[in-house]
């Protein structure tokens, strides 16, 4: 109990004193006690005629006391036990807090100077690494949080364990976490997977990055690639070996990459991983594909890993993290710079010719060779090509539109994008919603209906019109020089799947055919509007051009 607390239970016992002295009277005690002896006494004269006892009046003064310190007593249990058992309580949790974080912080240190030493990292360096720090911040933060978590802990008896746990978790090295896949079933689902992707390639490339740092001095002899390299970047690269750190050089620097699961040393147990989320592991091990612009793989290899990069981003739900934003980037890019080629891998010859082994790629893609995404827009510019000798798909290819590919195979609905343009699902939905739209305008034939759509809606009513056979309401929707009976026909809407918005410099948009429609109507329709201003000088959009 410190002088505080001291003062202010004196201070307390002083009020409960006060108040008893005011209740119980001593005087006035007596004088009742006298009266009362006095009766009695004349009562028992006449009654005995026995003389008074000597010890009466002792005796009535030793009741008084005893009263008054048998209240006291009772005053002093009422105001000084119930906080006395409260110090006790309070006194009993903060011992157990306080025994409890000298035990861990001891099996803290522990752990941390193993961890320290198995990567071989000196004391000054390893605090600096930011999870060390992060966590060695937490740890040193308790005391102060001793009240904090004291009341937790009250509430939930296992806190201070998992707390515990959380913690010393946080300090296992690369191999330490790949090696808790062993801890998992025969085959993790998509989300235990993707779970503990999301808590060892932080760690990892921290790491990583800590001795990809270290190669700074040694890149002159890297570079030579003499037949024995230095003790000192031996033990550096066996040591990153240990933790599933491979060393690589990406064309313009060596650096070290966490590749447990596609390296030679990979354990056998890494193959419980879901192979949907190996398009996360992947992109942990290679970094991005492009270095300048330039594909830092082959074409054939850079396709492969896009592969599993497409199996990832379909199968992946959580389109808001930054691991699926991260890797569709890639998808996207890449797909883009393979399509259209760079500097160092163009896709034309100096006379202007597309390639012979360009065309073999894009066969290939179209094939399947390289994943489902791609193969509608590899035939569709492969045809185009095979036709003219150009593509005007290729010209307007976006990497919006490579994005497409992969929300077909997720069957998304389409939404507006932060470009501004627009995508829809061709559902029934969408389809009754332009039946309305048809039903309305053949019942008004009111133009104004027709001037003020957008150009989705324009194309959406062109689609039901013409597949109803309404060829009169159809040209409606052409301009003039467009003839209607040159325009492919089929029996329905429900014969195409989705239409978006393409960007660039004229307006035009994409109608995707289903599977079963394809030998009639082909792969895509793809619209051309123009904007036309009616009589009174407002302005609309008529569609101008139709390609299959």
């Amino acid at each position: 109990m410190d002088d505080r607390q001291f003062e202010k239970r004196m201070e307390l016992l002083k009020k409960s004193y006060d108040r008893l002295e005011s209740q119980l009277d001593p005087e006035a005690i007596f004088a009742q006690i006298e009266a009362e002896n006095a009766t009695q006494q004349a009562q028992e004269t006449e009654a005995t005629q026995k003389p008074p006892s000597r010890w009466q009046k002792p005796a009535v003064w030793i009741a008084c006391i005893a009263s008054v310190l048998l209240v006291g007593v009772l005053v002093s249990s009422y105001v000084i036990n119930p906080s006395t058992f409260v110090q006790t309580a309070e006194q009993e949790q903060e011992k157990a807090y306080d025994e409890w974080l000298s035990n861990f912080t001891k099996e803290y240190k522990e752990k941390r100077e193993q961890m320290r030493k198995e990567l071989d990292i000196p004391e000054k360096e390893f605090s600096e690494i930011a999870l060390v720090q992060t966590t060695d911040n937490e740890v040193n933060s308790l005391p102060k949080r001793k009240e904090l978590f004291q009341g937790v802990q009250n509430k939930n008896n296992n806190f201070l364990n998992s707390l515990a746990k959380n913690t010393l978790d946080n300090l296992q090295t690369p191999r330490e976490q790949i090696q808790l896949i062993e801890t998992y079933g025969n085959l993790m689902s998509f989300e235990e997977s993707y779970y503990f992707y999301s808590g060892y390639s932080y760690p990892a490339e921290e790491i990583a990055n800590y001795y990809s740092n270290k190669l700074v001095q040694y890149e002159k002899v890297l570079s030579q690639k003499p037949k024995s390299l230095p003790a000192d970047l031996n033990k550096l690269i066996a040591t990153a070996k240990e933790q599933y750190l491979e060393l690589q050089y990406n064309g313009q620097s060596y650096s070290f990459r966490p590749n447990p699961v596609f390296g030679k040393d990979a354990p056998e147990y890494i193959e419980r991983l879901h192979p949907n989320v190996l398009g996360y592991f992947k992109y942990l091990a290679t970094g991005s594909l492009l270095v300048g612009g330039d594909l830092l793989y082959s074409i054939e290899d850079s396709a492969t890993i896009l592969r599993l990069y497409e199996k990832t981003l379909v199968a992946d739900k959580s389109t808001e993290t930054d691991n699926f934003n991260v890797l569709k980037g890639e998808f996207e890019n890449t797909w883009l710079a393979i399509f259209k080629g760079t500097e160092t891998n163009p896709i034309r010859t100096k006379t202007g010719q597309f390639k012979p082994e360009y065309m073999d790629l894009l066969t290939k893609i179209a094939n399947g060779g390289y994943g489902e995404a791609m193969r509608k827009t590899a035939q569709l510019i492969l045809d185009e090509i095979k036709l003219t000798g150009q593509s005007k798909t290729l010209e307007q290819l976006t990497t919006y539109d490579i994005w497409m590919g992969i929300l077909y195979l997720r069957e998304d609905t389409f939404m507006q994008t932060d470009d501004g343009t627009t995508s829809i699902e061709i559902n029934e939905g969408w389809i009754e919603q332009t039946k309305s739209l048809y039903d309305e305008y053949v019942k008004t034939k009111n133009d104004a209906i027709i001037e003020t759509l957008n150009p989705i809606n324009i194309v959406s009513l062109f689609l039901y019109a013409n597949g109803i056979g309404d060829r009169d309401i159809a040209q409606r929707l052409l301009t003039d020089d467009l003839d209607i009976n040159t325009v492919v026909q089929f029996d329905g809407m429900e014969n195409f799947k989705a239409l978006y918005e393409m960007g660039g410099s004229s307006l035009s948009i994409r109608t995707i055919v289903k599977g079963a429609a394809q030998g009639v109507i082909g792969q895509q329709l793809s619209f051309e509007l123009i904007p036309v201003v009616t009589e009174n000088g407002e302005q609309h959009y008529l569609i101008s051009a139709i390609n299959e």
